[in-house]
């Protein structure tokens, strides 16, 4: 059979559940997602993998998270795929909080648009997937290859710090890297995430700095404030100034360090992510992402000479260290995404932004282990409930996504056209 009719035939039966898309959006965007704490979600995503027809199961974690793992057999030794997505969105709204931010932890549809920062980052992608995947399926289409489908944990997950320590703060990507190292592998891995349509095939690290700027806290009427900034003791005060020097590093760093590769120009970018104090100490946490092959001792190095700067005492340590990685040997999963996207769109992707390409994404753990993996997925639209403005999609956008992901498992995997295939 032409493989133009096979392709038609499964965009038609995608059209055909544009419905069933938006259900299934609702639903798991609807379903409890913290990081950590994915057990109950993936139990539901599995239970709708198994009703359509797709072998799954629950891959546990700890007793609260787990990662969700479909599995569509190959009939030959075809390339092997898988799509990745991932369950958790973060943890909750702090406690003053408005109430659309407490809104945005659901998921609804509204006119052309689906809502939810659940859904956007990232349950809309999974749903995606999983519904390409039915469609391929349901169209009676035998991949030679073995398609797997991923929900996992704890992507967005919180690093282990001061007393978050332990499996429950692991960091970003733990629950991919878990699912690599318990076999869950494949020839390539499409990592579904936001990135207006275009192909990223490349991440940032991540290194986290805690700086303690040491202090003394004086009783007010005892206060001697000196004459210089060394000479006063407050803690606060120097942990004020320490955080304005960071922040000038911060500004070189971005302008210093961009990285152009095959797929467009990373720029690392560092920020810091809070201040706390005890009675005697100002305590300083730093966000620093990382071009490929970036040293973190380097940075460490970079950052006590910043502090040093001050004329301040500090002790400065590394709590968190993820790398990042320009995926090699992609080619035939890139090319396979080229011609899914012409084929719906009927144009070449779009040169993903500098943003969407410096950031951490689980494709990093598939590189890592020299799976060749990129990311690909609609884009983002505004609205005005967050902080973040950008937990929206158009829900004509996702069906695209859904269409092109189809296409490419069959590209890449290989449509067994055989007598019984």
């Amino acid at each position: 059979m032409d493989t133009k009719i096979i392709y038609d035939k499964v965009i038609g039966i995608i059209d055909q559940d544009r419905q069933d898309l938006l259900d299934l959006c609702i639903l798991l965007g609807n379903t409890h997602d913290y990081h950590g704490e994915e057990m109950e979600v993936a139990g539901v995503t599995v239970n709708w993998l198994k009703e359509n027809g797709i072998q799954a199961q629950v891959q546990p974690i700890t007793e609260t998270s787990a990662n969700a793992v479909g599995f569509l057999p190959g009939t030959s030794n075809g390339t092997s795929l898988i799509f990745n997505a991932h369950l958790d969105a973060g943890g909750p709204p702090p406690p003053d909080a408005p109430d659309s931010e407490w809104k945005m932890r659901s998921a609804w549809v509204e006119g052309d648009m689906l809502y939810g920062k659940g859904l956007i980052n990232d349950k809309a992608q999974l749903c995606a997937e999983m519904i390409a995947a039915r469609a391929i399926l349901n169209a009676g289409i035998a991949l030679k290859g073995d398609l797997t489908i991923i929900g996992v944990a704890s992507e967005t997950g919180e690093a282990s710090v001061d007393d978050k320590q332990g499996i429950q703060y692991p960091g970003e990507g733990f629950g991919t890297k878990w699912s690599i190292d318990r076999g869950v592998v494949a020839d390539f891995a499409l990592v579904g995430e936001t990135s207006e349509f275009g192909i990223v095939a490349a991440e940032c690290g991540d290194v986290r700095v805690k700086i303690k700027v040491k202090g003394r806290r004086v009783y007010t009427p005892r206060l001697d404030r000196g004459t210089t900034l060394q000479q006063n003791p407050n803690p606060h005060l120097r942990g004020a100034h320490v955080a304005l020097a960071l922040e000038d590093w911060a500004i070189r760093y971005e302008k210093e360090n961009p990285l152009e590769f095959y797929g467009g120009t990373i720029v690392p970018k560092a920020q810091l992510l809070g201040i706390q104090s005890s009675v005697d100490n100002c305590y300083i946490y730093l966000d620093i992402r990382t071009v490929p092959g970036a040293n973190p001792v380097d940075l460490l190095k970079q950052i006590k000479d910043v502090t040093r700067t001050t004329g301040l005492d500090c002790d400065v340590d590394i709590y968190q260290f993820n790398r990042g990685y320009i995926a090699q040997n992609a080619d035939p999963l890139i090319n396979a995404v080229k011609e899914a996207h012409r084929y719906i769109l009927k144009s070449d992707p779009v040169d993903p932004p500098s943003r969407v390409i410096s950031m951490w994404r689980d494709l990093n753990d598939y590189n890592e282990v020299g799976i060749p993996s990129i990311c690909y997925g609609p884009g983002r639209q505004t609205e005005a409930m967050t902080n973040a403005q950008n937990r929206a999609m158009l829900v004509e956008d996702l069906l695209t996504a859904t269409k092109v992901y189809a296409l490419t498992a069959m590209l890449l995997c290989g449509i067994d056209q055989s007598e019984g295939g």
